[in-house]
């Protein structure tokens, strides 16, 4: 059997429960996971976790992010200011194939209010399962890379 994708996974005190429960999930289907937390719902911003599994997965030390928070919106704000981090927030699984299908997402937002926990861990599950659909879309993705480098100037 095939080793699966190493997973970094973070969050902020309204992610904490649907974090650990994919956490847990993950690890059961043979992933292997790191934790960057928050590690109890009592402490925990979306940046100190946004930072951490952007960075992990900018330098390929990790294959794709995790990140939770309460809507998924600070969290996906956050982590697409990241030179060649492409976050969808993703609600349903749905949106969780297609944001890896159309644009290559290789960190995934969800909002631990906006999602039962056991539809959490089925959106991670078809998301990590999902692949990318090229070239249907190579272009836009040549685009994305094209803005990136030109915000740096």
């Amino acid at each position: 059997m095939m080793a699966k994708e190493k997973i970094i996974i973070g969050c902020d005190t309204s992610g904490f429960p649907l974090k650990e429960a994919v956490v847990k999930v993950l690890k059961e289907d043979g992933y292997e996971v790191k934790d960057v937390g928050c590690y109890s719902p009592d402490e925990g911003y979306y940046l100190d976790a946004a930072e951490p599994v952007c960075k992990a997965v900018q330098s390929q030390e990790y294959d794709k992010g995790i990140l939770v928070c309460g809507t998924g919106q600070g969290m996906n704000i956050s982590a697409n200011k990241f030179s060649g981090i492409r976050s969808a927030i993703c609600y349903s699984l749905f949106t969780a194939k297609m944001s890896r299908a159309d644009s290559d997402a290789n960190v995934l937002c969800m909002g631990a209010w906006c999602v039962k926990e056991d539809e959490g861990i089925q959106v991670a599950r078809v998301w990590l399962g999902s692949d990318y659909y090229e070239p249907n879309n190579q272009y836009g993705i040549n685009r994305m890379k094209e803005f990136e480098q030109a915000m740096k100037h």
